[in-house]
């Protein structure tokens, strides 16, 4: 008895924690914007637009293997507000972009699952004499200093 709850127990460790190798990355974006419109090429390639958005934005695009996102958010608020937007790989942020007015990201992954499809950008925080931080970011996001 004491054998076979011993065997039961390796082979529910062994089982229970091994990865599915089939397991696929989860790839979207988010936006995050007072107003305005986001355009961007889905995973079949069609041209899709979501007007008139406010606050945030977020779509997730579950079991592709492989992505090329090309992410455009104008602002429509008078005030030319700061607009965010992200993609993502797994929830996490690959690849950031910030501004006013007209905000593009893109982000490319590779075929082979690795992460070496990570795409550098700038910082683009506001600065103290009112322009953006210049800083490159690797992955996306923002720099040490405006973290």
């Amino acid at each position: 008895m004491k054998h076979i709850l011993t065997g039961l127990l390796l082979v529910t460790l062994f089982f229970g924690c091994k990865k599915d190798s089939s397991e696929e990355n989860i790839y979207g974006y988010e936006v995050e914007c007072d107003h305005c419109d986001i355009s961007y090429l889905d995973v079949n390639q069609r041209q899709v637009q979501v007007r008139g958005q406010r606050s945030n934005w977020r779509i997730e695009f579950p079991s592709v293997s492989i992505i090329d996102l090309e992410i455009v958010a104008t602002s429509l608020s008078s005030s030319n507000s700061m607009m965010v937007v992200h993609i993502l790989e797994n929830r996490s942020k690959v690849a950031s972009r910030s501004g006013s007015g007209n905000v593009t990201t893109s982000y490319k992954s590779s075929s082979s699952g690795s992460n070496s499809g990570v795409t550098s950008s700038i910082c683009g925080a506001p600065t103290k004499k009112g322009g953006r931080c210049q800083r490159k970011v690797s992955g996306g996001g923002r720099c040490w200093q405006h973290n």
